[in-house]
């Protein structure tokens, strides 16, 4: 049996701080619900919002592939 894991990479500009990523998360949180429901193949799933540490100006994209995840 293969297990895996799928990434989504969401950057956002929120100018009210973190009242705005809290509705980010919420928004967020309620359409992987949606995307997931009723799919026997997913296990589990998480949303985690936080605030980024890079200098990205969101031009500059990510290569997910490449991305190396902390798993903690």
């Amino acid at each position: 049996m293969l297990k895996a894991q799928g990434i989504a990479v969401v950057y956002y500009d929120l100018p009210n701080g973190y009242m705005d990523a809290g509705e980010e998360q919420k928004k967020l949180q309620e359409a992987l619900d949606q995307l997931v429901k009723g799919n026997p193949r997913v296990v589990y799933h998480e949303v985690d919002v936080r605030e980024r540490r890079d200098k990205r100006d969101g031009k500059d994209k990510p290569n997910i592939k490449n991305m190396k995840l902390r798993v903690s």
